[in-house]
Parts: structure tokens; C-alpha cells; sequence
């Protein structure tokens, strides 16, 4: 017995001198990334003479670029440097073209319209756009047809995939049955479907048609752009599209059909275009100096999910209070900032969250119009009501106006797998939450009471903030999803547009229009956060070893939301 335990406590020692070490070295390892970071850098040099700038789709162009030494690739841009970066190259004699690589293209769909409108403009100096792909979908051949010439390999093992549309959800109820558990969907909104696939086996029509509608309606934006762009009578293009010709086929499809321009390889299109100097959009520094002015337009970004607090993952993309109104204080306390746009790229999150920052919003006194990206719906829109005017793009969703909340029953499995479930409970609807007391009707109808006061809020900061009867909101509220094509005509939205349309009726409106620069408000790491990047998988990996002990898994249960309070989404 004394031998046992002399291992086991030999064994514990190895355990922690190892985890120990671990977290040693990845302290170390944040001390040399920022040390090389630091003297690595280089002082990048303005464009040399008939360069072609390249735009490899394939890289993401987040809306929210961080500031942080220990970023890997410090050449990143975000999506609004990269419109930025182009229309610079538009005026700079030493820019010659630009060249879009197609393939693995990340863009959303409200990303390619705003970038298209950009690319339009470019064209207007003469400067030709180029775009070579190999692997194309609707996505990549739609960005393509804003370029002079779309280039592809004659090659039979190119990819080409375009159709209408397909989208595959899936449904648990089956392996929630199976596994015991019960999950209780409490919303308010007919339309509001988030969480059903939990609880059914098939999609609601509710949802079917509000994904229909929203489908069907990017799609004909797709067949106008796409027609109109390379100059195809739109029927036409819609019957081939949709008798499959275009599915699982080669470049020489797309060329029968008009819809590229050249069949060729990459290194041979190079040398017949002279194209000798390729500069990446993320290097490039133009080659006269931008003006600058004291009267600034500040952007404010709002990218990801909506939290109170911040995520236990700290690469997480998140919104949360306190991080929104530091920035939006940035920005207030500036005086050469005579406006703000704020960035919306959202799906929602928490409630209370929300309510916070849409307050923050409506409190400051300059003037704040809200650019939303490819989503702001529930959470997300909620926090755009207090802005002035709002912009987006006639492919952005929107709306979801509607509250719902999760409540997973887990005693069937818990009794499953052995585990008896003792409950002591003092006071009435002490158990309301509960992952294993039963959904009774007298609980469901307190948390849909509870559900039923923040929609109600939700509707009266739409119907204040759109000037809206509220009468009016509830009919278009429920729940349901809205491009902004349509947004705009219920009056959610004020105007279509992307974030460079923003910008420039902000500076307008301001009187500002012939004089002014726009100054990006980033997020700063600070040292504890980029260490906790750093060693976030270790402290994951490790952090099971004391889950084993009873008392710290019911502190750790006790203060997860997700266990004891109901999932309040705004969400989408």
C-alpha cells in the first residue's frame, strides 16, 4: 500500500514538473516571438515602377484586423485596407494593374459586391484587372466578371461548379433521443428557428420559406451581376446555369459559354502581358504620400458574436462590451473626429450585452452611421438601431428581430450512464434552469415571460431608433431574416451601400466631403491576453486533470452560463 501510494505521488510530481515546464517554455516563446517581431521588422519601400498588384482571394480579409506583436503575418490586411489600398493604386503612376487569383476565395457575398464597386472604380483609369483561377464557383466566377480578363488553364482536371444553390442543415432529434438528452426551445418570434434542429426532425415551413425567400433572392442578384458584368442576355444565362452544364466541369465550359475570357496557363499569359513586377495589396505603399487631414471619419468595428464577457478562448472572435466602448471612447474623445462609422458584422449573441452597447452607441454626441457587413441580424441589428443611419449591402442579411432560449434536459442520459441526479432545491422556480428537472408548463411559461420582456424591449428600440410605428416592427419583426435589398424598403436600413458609401455620406453629411481622412480604431492585445493566446491549448489540455475533482467541476458548472441560465440569443 505505502509502495502505491509512494508511485501515485511519484507520478503527480512527474505530472506537474511537466506542466510546469510546459507553461515555462510557452512563456519563453511569447518572450522570442516578441523579441523577433520587434527586430525583424522592416521599413517597407513605396512600389517600384510598373508593378501589378496581386490579390490572392484566398487569404482571409477579416473585417477586424488586431494589433499584436505576436501576430505571424503582420503583412495582413483587413477588408477595409484592402478597398483602401485599391483605390490608392488608382491614382499611383507606378501601379500598372491589378491581378486577382481566384482559387479557395474566401470573400462573402456582401465582401464581393463592396470590392466589385472598387474594382469598377479602378477600371476607370485604364489600368487593366486580371483574374486566373482554376477551381471556380458562383462566388469566384461572380468577383471574376468585375475583372478586363478572366484567364483559366485549358486543362480537363480545372474545377467548375456553378448552380443555383444547395444548403444542407442537419436535424438531431434522432440523436438527441438517443443520447436522453431533451432540449427545450422556449422562443418568441414565429420565424425565430434558431435551435430547431435540436427538437425536430425536419426543417419548420416557417424556416423553409424564410431560407427560400433569402436564397432564391441571392441567387437573381448573382444571375443580374454576373449577366450584366459579361454582357449575357440574363434567361439565357439562368437556363444553363440551372440544366447543370456548368456542374462538375472544365474551364472549356465556361469559355462555350462566354463567361471566361482566355484559356491559358498562368506563366504563359505572364510573359505575353510583359507582367514582370507583382507586388502583394498587403506590401504595397503607394507612391506619393496620402493627404491627411485634421478632419478624420473614425471606423469602429463590431465583428463576431455578442458576449457580456470575454471568451475563454482569447483568438475568439468576439464583441463584448467592454472592448466595443473602449474603441467607440477612442473615438469620441478624439476632436479632430467629427464622425464615426461603426462596422457591423454580427450575428447576435447576448441580450444584456447588447443592450449595453447599444446604449454606449446612443450616448455619444457625434454623429455615428453603422456600415453593416455580410450580417447584422438579432444582436447584431439590435446595436445598429442606435446609430443615425444605416447602410448595407443589398446581399447583407439583417433582422431577426426575436428572442429564444436553450434549455438542454439531460436526466434521461444521466440515468443512461449511471449517474443519479440528487436535487435540493428552497424557493419557488429555484430549479428553473435546471438541466434536469423536468420542462413543466409552469416553467416553460416563466421563462417565455422572461423571453417575452426583452423582445418587447427589442421591438421598442427598433420602433425609437427607425422611427417607427411599433406596430409596424412587430409585423416585420417575428423573428425573420431580411437581405438588405428588402430592409430597405420596411424600413429597417436607410440606404444601400458598403462601407466606402458610409464613409463618404458621413463626410458629406458633415460638410466635410473635400477634406477629410478616415483613422481605423484596432484592437490592442495587451501582454496578458497574448500569453493567454499563447498557452490557451496547453491550459485546454491540462485543465482535465482537474476536472476529476468533484468540488472544482461544480464550481466550474455553477459558473458556465450555458448550464444554469437559459442561452438568451439575439442571435441569428
Amino acid at each position: 500500500m505505502l509502495l502505491l501510494r509512494w508511485i501515485f505521488n511519484f507520478l503527480k510530481f512527474i505530472i506537474r514538473e511537466i506542466s510546469s515546464m510546459i507553461i515555462k517554455f510557452a512563456f519563453l516563446l511569447v518572450l522570442i516571438i516578441l523579441a523577433f517581431n520587434y527586430f525583424t521588422k522592416t521599413k517597407k519601400s513605396p512600389i517600384t515602377k510598373k508593378s501589378y498588384l496581386k490579390i490572392d482571394l484566398a487569404k482571409e480579409f477579416n473585417e477586424t484586423l488586431i494589433q499584436s506583436p505576436l501576430n505571424f503575418n503582420s503583412k495582413s490586411i483587413n477588408f477595409y485596407q484592402l478597398l483602401n489600398n485599391i483605390s490608392m493604386a488608382k491614382e499611383d503612376s507606378n501601379v500598372q494593374g491589378i491581378i486577382l487569383f481566384l482559387d479557395d476565395n474566401s470573400l462573402s457575398r456582401s465582401q464581393i459586391d463592396e470590392l466589385g464597386e472598387v474594382l469598377n472604380e479602378f477600371k476607370t483609369s485604364t489600368k487593366p484587372i486580371y483574374s486566373y483561377g482554376a477551381m471556380l464557383d458562383n462566388n469566384s466566377l461572380l468577383i471574376s466578371s468585375y475583372t478586363n480578363e478572366i484567364i483559366m488553364p485549358p486543362a480537363a482536371s480545372t474545377a467548375v461548379n456553378i448552380t443555383g444553390y444547395n444548403k444542407d442543415i442537419p436535424y438531431f432529434k434522432g440523436l438527441t433521443e438517443k443520447l436522453g438528452i431533451d432540449v427545450n426551445v422556449i422562443h418568441v418570434g414565429d420565424f425565430k428557428t434558431y435551435g430547431e434542429n435540436y427538437t425536430r426532425s425536419e426543417m419548420s415551413e416557417e424556416n423553409r420559406s424564410d431560407l427560400k425567400r433569402i436564397l432564391d433572392k441571392s441567387y437573381s442578384f448573382f444571375l443580374e451581376d454576373l449577366s450584366k458584368n459579361r454582357s449575357i442576355e440574363i434567361n439565357n444565362l439562368n437556363s444553363t446555369i440551372l440544366s447543370g452544364e456548368l456542374m462538375g466541369e472544365s474551364s472549356e465550359s465556361l469559355k462555350k459559354y462566354n463567361l471566361i475570357s482566355t484559356l491559358n496557363y498562368w506563366e504563359n499569359f505572364k510573359k505575353e502581358k510583359n507582367i514582370e513586377n507583382i507586388t502583394n495589396i498587403e506590401e504595397y505603399i503607394p507612391s506619393f504620400k496620402p493627404t491627411i487631414s485634421n478632419n478624420k471619419i473614425a471606423v469602429v468595428y463590431a465583428d463576431g458574436e455578442i458576449n457580456y464577457t470575454s471568451s475563454k478562448n482569447p483568438t475568439a472572435s468576439t464583441i463584448t462590451p467592454d472592448k466595443f466602448i473602449s474603441a467607440l471612447e477612442k473615438a469620441e474623445k478624439d476632436d479632430n473626429v467629427k464622425g464615426i462609422v461603426i462596422r457591423v458584422n454580427s450575428p447576435g449573441g447576448s441580450a444584456l450585452a447588447s443592450d449595453i452597447i447599444c446604449n454606449a452607441i446612443k450616448n455619444v454626441e457625434k454623429p455615428i452611421y453603422v456600415s453593416i457587413g455580410n450580417v447584422a441580424a438579432s444582436g447584431g441589428y439590435y446595436i445598429s438601431t442606435a446609430a443615425k443611419k444605416i447602410f448595407a449591402d443589398k446581399n447583407s442579411i439583417t433582422g431577426s428581430i426575436g428572442v429564444v432560449s436553450l434549455i438542454p434536459d439531460v436526466k434521461e442520459l444521466t440515468n443512461k450512464i449511471g449517474i443519479n441526479m440528487n436535487d435540493i432545491s428552497y424557493g419557488k422556480y429555484s430549479d428553473l434552469y435546471s438541466l434536469t428537472a423536468p420542462m413543466t408548463p409552469e416553467r416553460q411559461e416563466k421563462i417565455y415571460n422572461s423571453n417575452l420582456k426583452v423582445y418587447k424591449e427589442f421591438l421598442n428600440k427598433v420602433a425609437y431608433g427607425r422611427n417607427l410605428p411599433l406596430e409596424e416592427v412587430e409585423k416585420i419583426a417575428q423573428g425573420k431574416v431580411w437581405l438588405g435589398d428588402e430592409a430597405i424598403k420596411i424600413g429597417l436600413i436607410d440606404s444601400i451601400g458598403g462601407i466606402n458609401a458610409t464613409i463618404k455620406t458621413l463626410a458629406t453629411d458633415l460638410n466635410i466631403n473635400d477634406n477629410y481622412s478616415v483613422t481605423e480604431i484596432s484592437y490592442e492585445e495587451d501582454l496578458k491576453t497574448m500569453f493567454e493566446s499563447t498557452i490557451f491549448p496547453i491550459q485546454t489540455f491540462f485543465s482535465f486533470k482537474s476536472l476529476t475533482k468533484s468540488e472544482n467541476l461544480k464550481n466550474l458548472i455553477e459558473n458556465e452560463d450555458i448550464f444554469f441560465k437559459p442561452i438568451l440569443y439575439l442571435s441569428f
